[in-house]
Formats: structure tokens, C-alpha cells, sequence
């Protein structure tokens, strides 16, 4: 096997005019005095004064009998003519003497036109004692009797990288149906092994580069293996996620998982690689570094393609106390530190207790933007809820990236034998082998060794007083930035009937911004000083957008015990997005005032409940009695004034009337609204209480008011006044 390169046309060889050859090898014989010079900031080997060698990139992978050496060497071809790459020769060569046969590894034209360069790749097998500073490439010319031009070394090449978990081989040396130089590379990236229910999941990222004369050959057509210390082996199942071409050659990325019985010890394990069909070992990659954990602050670079300049960090890990249930929360940020827009990625998380090798599935809160441009971050929010029985003193946070498999999935192998493990594959969906498919790829794992730290909610705290507008978590997902929300009206009113206390908070929304906006769908809860919480439920409402400048109402009611009473904390908490576990974007201390006294009216009295005040100037009742019932006659001079910058719909206000005897019987009601058909309106009116089929109330009778409101669960009412006779 040699280094020539093929290439079309009739340019084999250039000729040379006979004293043209005379004055080439005496530049030749000058440039190899003195072969390496610096040229532009680089270290050159020269041909002549215009044609020259440069070394640009270097890998060494090492395994424990020997290492391979990949590197690209550039050909620049100043000159006026062009020139072939086939005239030379590059070898490897060690400080001790020793030499290593170089190989090209991928296709290129050999043909380096005038004023043009072009690198060509190598691949060479070296002894495993040898390091970066002790080694070379050297360059010769065949048409001199392979004399040397001149070396450049390897630790100065412009790109260096030791990659201790790779390995490298020739196809041709291991399946005997192949021919030619075909290089397989395959490189083992970050590890991770976490519980899921019972089991053990092992998961690894891997890359696999192919080029040369078959550079189409699928990389899942290898069989992978997790081998343990006693050489017990695992069939791992290989789920392609990527696959690209790069300079000549096809380069695939791989999600290799497994799931084991027991833990493993995680320092012994490592990957095998074998040929399918035979069965053959081909080689052996450690892992033991691989399983890599960070800490809280620390930026972890994102690998695989399209994520270069992408970091993870992990900035906050809490465990609070919300609505009466223990939530892990993990802040993360994605830093885009690349030159371009990215969309986000879906991520997911798992959080793990170490101790007790239990694993619960997070939810995932994110910002509203999809994308993240050039020196900017994203917003996460993992949420995890723990059971009362989970105490553990460390945990381990596994983020993954939900993402489409790019097809060719191979199954884990059937010869493989473990006493440890059964194969199968660990987060990611099956699919077809040409199809794709939705699977999990694990990007960072976080170590939480003093586990979760005690913290508050988060939710930023406003003054206290009505009519102040909340000030909102700036990532929330739900309150656009040009709404304003404000807390205009919270009363209770206790019923003896029905041994609760009904509490209905009122808040005004006011589009500030030049669009129109949607009303959110937003989740709020009262909580005392114990920590108990009680979940308000949202009036029905018809008005879903709101246009700018204009301001909408509606109420949430809560249902308490009577006795509850002193200073609550009012949160407001996300309502959008596939969330079940609502954390607060809000809150503020609220104190509720009971309107449970009676209130006899005198003229000019004022019931308030916002956007509307109605004012009571006189009243009377009269009843007539007609076949065994009675039916009475509220006669009402009414003034309503309504706020004119908020919007009102059919269920934005109702008045209920209820007729009561001294006892506090109920004798009968009428809901009449404010908005709508049969509103009330200004001026005397008459509201009629029928059907009062009671002959054995007593006298005097009394009407109480109530605002009502409608919601998912019912009518909902606060008592306003009381009306005696």
C-alpha cells in the first residue's frame, strides 16, 4: 500500500525540461540544509521557495499495547504551476530513530494548483511509549530516492489534541470481504450511569469518524460492548443521532446504552469493539475518566455537532416547600457563547439520590423564547417532586436533550454474556432501523454532594397595599412584560350554613403595551404562617385578549375554615405550559377583612365591588300573598358608576338578593347582573324574590346582598350588605 493519489485527466506527471531538473535539485539540496523554517507564523518544510509542508493537526489516541496518530498535512503551492502531492512521502519519526509508516486515511485530489493549498489526512500505528514532544512527521521525495525534505514536530503543530479514549484500525484488518484503506476512528465522549426503576442505566456518547476508500460504511455495523474488570461483556444497542460529512470523510455520532442488574464499578468498565458477523475483538477503550460529574457553577462545554461554544451551568439547587409538597428545583442556564442564533434545545432531567439509589423524573420550565442569539443565555427551571419518605443527604441531577435519532439503530448483541446485566437501551425510544426515532441524549451530569440547600420559592414579593402591581419572576412564562396585574379587592365572608369561609380575591389586568395581549391562564393560592395553602379557582370569564390601554377584572375565590384569620401570603403561581407543578412568578402579604356583620342601609350607602360601584339611595319590600305563596317586591333607587377604562362582559359582575328571616332562614333569591340582559341599572327598579311558600317565618324580614361569582366549581359569594326593615 502506498501513498499515491488518483486523480482524472491527462496531468499524471509534469515534465521538466532537463535544466528546469537541474536548477529543482539544487534548491532541493539547499532546503534540505536548513528544511524547517518560519513562514507566516507556522513551521514549514520547504520544496522550493514558493511550495511548502505545514502541519496542522495532530490527535495521538492511546491503548494499553500501542496509540494511532492522526494528522492533516497542508501542501501550499505558491508556484506558478501546479503541483503533485504523489511526488512525496510522509512518515513518523521518533527522537530515538524509530519510524512509524504513515497512511493516507481519506480521498483527496493529489493535483495542488497554482496558488492554492490543500491538506491531505494520515493515519499511523505507533509504539504506546512514545509522547507528543518525542515524535515528527517527516517529509521525503520519492523522485530522489525517498530523500528526506525535512520534519516539523509534532507538539508545535497548529491544532494538538491527546485523545486517550480512542481508537483507530483499518477495516481491511478486520473484515476480510474489504479492500483498500478504509479508517475507522471511533472516539468514546462523556458516560453516565444512574438508577431508573431498579435497574441501572448506562449510557455513553460515542463518535465515529470513516474515510478513506469505503467511507460509507455504516458505524453501527460494529457490534459495542461494556466489558467489567472480570471480562464479562454487555451488548450495548447503538442509536445513530448524527451524521455528517467533513472533509472527505463521514463522521457519525452514537448513544450507546445498556442496563445492568447491579451498580457497576464504574472505574472498571470499558468499551469493546468487535466485527459483527465473525465476532472478532478489534479493540478496547477505558472509560474510567469518562464518568465525569460537576458542580454547581461550573460551565460544562456541550459536544456533537452544532454545539460548539455551548455551555451548561447549574447555578441553583433547592428544595422548597410548595402547596404542602417538598419540589427539588434546579436552576440551569445555557450560555451561547458561538457567533450565531441557536433554537433551543429540549432538555430534560432526573434527579438521583445517591444513597438510596432512587431516581425521579423532573419537569422542565423554560423561558418563552425559542431561540438564544450570539452571547446571550437561556433559562431552565428543572422541578422535581420529592415523597415524604425520600431523605437523602446527596443527589445527582442527569440533564438530557430530547432529540431525533438520524436512523440505523443496532440492536445490543446477542452473543454477549453477562452475569451482571441485561441489554436494552437506556432513555432512548426504539425505532426502525431506517427510520428515526425520539430518544434522550445525556449531556451533563451534576454532583449535589450537600444536596438540596433549603431555600424560598423565589417569587419576588410586592408592597403589600391594593391597586400595587406584582412584580413578576422576569423568566415566567405566563405574564407578558407589558401587563400589569394588580390585587384591587380580597374580603371573606363566613356562611354558618355551610361551615366555611369564602374568600374572593378581585384583580385588574391592563394591557400597557402597543399589541394586543392574551389574558394569561394563571394558578393562585393563600397560604398562612404554617404553611398550609389553600388554591384559589378563577371565575369564569368570556374575554380571552386584551386590547392596549384598556384594563379587564375578574376574581378567584378560595374556601377556608372559619376560624382562619390574620395575615396570609398571596402567590401568584405559572399557569402556562404542560407544567403540573406550578411555582410562584408573584406574591404579596394580604390581609383579609371580614364582611360577615350586618350592615343595615342608610341613604347614599356604596357597595363597592370593582370595576362597578352601586350606589343605594332607597329601598322598600313589600310582599303579596296569593295561592298559599308569597311573593315580595324589593323596589331599589340605584346610581351604578362603572371604572370607564375597564372592559366588562356578561360575567364580569352579578348582585344576589336573598331573603331572610330573623332567624337567618333562607326564603328565596334573584341574581340580577350588572352587564348584560336584564342588568340592573340606574334609577328605581324593582327586583322580584317569588315563590316564598314558607307560612311560618317571622317578621321583620331582611334582604342580604352578595356579589356572585361564577367559576368551574360553582357560585361563588361575598356578602356586600345587609337590608333590615
Amino acid at each position: 500500500m502506498n501513498n499515491d493519489l488518483n486523480y482524472s485527466g491527462d496531468k499524471r506527471r509534469i515534465k521538466y525540461p532537463f535544466i528546469a531538473w537541474l536548477l529543482t535539485i539544487a534548491c532541493l539540496l539547499l532546503y534540505t540544509l536548513c528544511p524547517s523554517v518560519s513562514h507566516a507564523g507556522k513551521e514549514g518544510v520547504f520544496v522550493n521557495n514558493s511550495v511548502y509542508f505545514t502541519l496542522e493537526e495532530v490527535s495521538l489516541a492511546k491503548s494499553s499495547d500501542s496509540q494511532s496518530m492522526q494528522f492533516r498535512v497542508m501542501l501550499t503551492n505558491g508556484g506558478s504551476s501546479a503541483m503533485d502531492f504523489n511526488h512525496y512521502g510522509v512518515k513518523v519519526s521518533a527522537s530515538d530513530g524509530r519510524s512509524y509508516y504513515a497512511q493516507l486515511s481519506e480521498k483527496a485530489e493529489a493535483l495542488v494548483a497554482s496558488q492554492t493549498s490543500r491538506t491531505f489526512a494520515f493515519v499511523a500505528k505507533l509504539a504506546s511509549d512514545l509522547s507528543a514532544d518525542q515524535l515528527s512527521v517527516t517529509f521525503f521525495d520519492r523522485s530522489r530516492n525517498q530523500a528526506e525534505l525535512g520534519s516539523l514536530s509534532v507538539s508545535k503543530a497548529m491544532s494538538f489534541q491527546q485523545n486517550d479514549h480512542q481508537f483507530v484500525f483499518n477495516l481491511a484488518t478486520v473484515d476480510a470481504a474489504l479492500s483498500g484503506s478504509t479508517f475507522v476512528s471511533v472516539q468514546a465522549g462523556s458516560a453516565f450511569a444512574y438508577p431508573v426503576d431498579g435497574k441501572w442505566n448506562v449510557a455513553l456518547n460515542a463518535t465515529v469518524k470513516v474515510s478513506g476508500t469505503n467511507s460509507t460504511w455504516d458505524p453501527t455495523g460494529l457490534n459495542y460492548v461494556l466489558k467489567d474488570e472480570q471480562g464479562r461483556t454487555l451488548g450495548l444497542t447503538a442509536e445513530k443521532t448524527d451524521d455528517t460529512k467533513l472533509d472527505g470523510a463521514a463522521v457519525a455520532t452514537l448513544l450507546l446504552t445498556a442496563k445492568l442488574d447491579a451498580q457497576p464499578d464504574l472505574d472498571k468498565l470499558s468499551l469493546g469493539l468487535a466485527v459483527k458477523s465473525t465476532g472478532k475483538e478489534i479493540g478496547t477503550i477505558g472509560l474510567q475518566t469518562l464518568f465525569q460529574r460537576v458542580k454547581l457553577g461550573e460551565k460544562t462545554p456541550l459536544t456533537g455537532p452544532g454545539k460548539e461554544g455551548l455551555t451548561l451551568e447549574a447555578t441553583t439547587a433547592e428544595e422548597v416547600n410548595q402547596s404542602g409538597k417538598r419540589l427539588g428545583i434546579v436552576n440551569v442556564k445555557l450560555h451561547n457563547g458561538s457567533s450565531r442564533t441557536i433554537a433551543n434545545p429540549v432538555l430534560t432531567a432526573l434527579l438521583v439520590s445517591k444513597d438510596q439509589q432512587n431516581s425521579l423524573a423532573a419537569e422542565t420550565i423554560v423561558s418563552t423564547d425559542k431561540y438564544t442569539s450570539a452571547g446571550k443565555e437561556a433559562s431552565y427551571q428543572f422541578v422535581v417532586e420529592i415523597p415524604d419518605e425520600l431523605v437523602s443527604t446527596g443527589y445527582e441531577l442527569y440533564i438530557s436533550e430530547k432529540t431525533s435519532s438520524a436512523g440505523g439503530t443496532s440492536p445490543a448483541s446477542t452473543s454477549a454474556t453477562t452475569g451482571t446485566g441485561t441489554s436494552g437501551a437506556a432513555g432512548a425510544a426504539t425505532g426502525g432501523n431506517s427510520s428515526s426515532s425520539t430518544l434522550s441524549l445525556p449531556l451533563v451530569a451534576l454532583n449535589l454532594d450537600s444536596g438540596l440547600q433549603s431555600g424560598a420559592d423565589g417569587a419576588p414579593v410586592t408592597d403589600s397595599g391594593l391597586g400595587v402591581p406584582f412584580v413578576f419572576k422576569t423568566d415566567n412564562q405566563s405574564v407578558d412584560k407589558n401587563l400589569e396585574v394588580s390585587l384591587v379587592e380580597i374580603n371573606s365572608h363566613s356562611n354558618p350554613e355551610t361551615g366555611y369561609q369564602s374568600v374572593i380575591a378581585k384583580y385588574k389586568f391592563t394591557n400597557k403595551g402597543q399589541e394586543t395581549l392574551s389574558l394569561p391562564e394563571l394558578a393562585t393560592e393563600l397560604s398562612d404562617s404554617s404553611g398550609k395553602t389553600y388554591t384559589g379557582t378563577k371565575q369564569t370569564t368570556a374575554l380571552k385578549e386584551l386590547v392596549p390601554e384598556a384594563s379587564y377584572a375578574y376574581s378567584y375565590s378560595y374556601l377556608l375554615p372559619p376560624g382562619v384569620k390574620g395575615t396570609f401570603k398571596l402567590s401568584v403561581l405559572e399557569g402556562n405550559g404542560s407544567s403540573t407543578l406550578k411555582l410562584p412568578i408573584a406574591a404579596k402579604q394580604v390581609e383579609i377583612k371580614s364582611v360577615d356583620g350586618d350592615k343595615p342601609v342608610i341613604n347614599e350607602t356604596t357597595l363597592k365591588l370593582y370595576p362597578y360601584e352601586v350606589a343605594i339611595n332607597s329601598w322598600s319590600l313589600n310582599g303579596t300573598y296569593s295561592n298559599n305563596t308569597w311573593a315580595y317586591k324589593l323596589s331599589l333607587d340605584l346610581k351604578i358608576a362603572k371604572q370607564p377604562d375597564v372592559m366588562v362582559d356578561d360575567t364580569t359582575g352579578s348582585l344576589e338578593f336573598e331573603l331572610v328571616d330573623p332567624s337567618g332562614r333562607a326564603l328565596g333569591s334573584s341574581i340580577y347582573p350588572l352587564q348584560g340582559t336584564n342588568k340592573l341599572i340606574n334609577d328605581w327598579q324593582n327586583v322580584t324574590l317569588a315563590d316564598v311558600n314558607n307560612n311560618q317565618f317571622q317578621y321583620p324580614l331582611s334582604i342580604r346582598v352578595y356579589e356572585t361569582v361564577q367559576t368551574p366549581n360553582g357560585a361563588a359569594k361575598r356578602l356586600l350588605v345587609t337590608l333590615k326593615q
